[in-house]
């Protein structure tokens, strides 16, 4: 994974008022897939350690998690990313 320039240009990380939009998008872009990327890493490992019903059970309830705070559309957005993330690594 490439480190995005942006975040450490002097005075740009520090005020991201100061990002161009296509600036912000790719930054938005990059932290949603460094969250799926990551919540990908956490099943894997969790599923290692508690098998495949308890992983399950944990997404449950982490998705749950996720919808109540953020909404339908915001656990979309994840699985969509998620999913993108999976197929991206398979091929």
């Amino acid at each position: 994974m490439t480190t995005n320039p942006y975040w450490t240009e002097d005075g740009k990380a520090k005020n991201l008022a100061l990002l161009t939009s296509t600036e912000r998008l790719e930054m938005l872009e990059t932290l949603r897939t460094t969250e799926a990327q990551e919540w990908l890493r956490r099943y894997a490992i969790i599923k290692k350690m508690s098998g495949q019903p308890n992983a399950q059970h944990w997404w449950e309830s982490v998705k749950a998690d996720i919808e109540r705070k953020r909404g339908k559309d915001g656990l979309n957005t994840l699985i969509a990313e998620m999913n993108r993330v999976k197929n991206e690594i398979r091929s």
